[in-house]
């Protein structure tokens, strides 16, 4: 697997994993829950839970923050589904 790319989950309740450093390892991040939607998904495997709903994605936005830790996965939530 490529760092920083993300793939389909195998963990039961995620959508996506990505491998990113952190710390000079290599470690899994799962991101998204399955089950839940999303503004817009960019890797396309759930875009049948996508809302496109600004106003909803905004309010997300509000309630999350956003974030720069590219080891995090509301990082990778906000990139790929948001």
């Amino acid at each position: 697997m490529d760092l920083y790319k993300p793939f389909v989950s195998t963990a039961k309740n995620k959508k996506y994993s990505v491998y990113v450093m952190k710390e000079g390892k290599k470690k899994l991040i799962h991101f998204g829950q399955k089950g839940y939607q999303q503004y817009h998904d960019k890797l396309g495997h759930y875009s049948h839970l996508d809302h496109n709903d600004k106003k909803r994605k905004d309010l997300y936005y509000k309630r999350h923050g956003l974030t720069s830790d590219k080891s995090s996965a509301k990082f990778y939530s906000h990139k790929y589904l948001w």
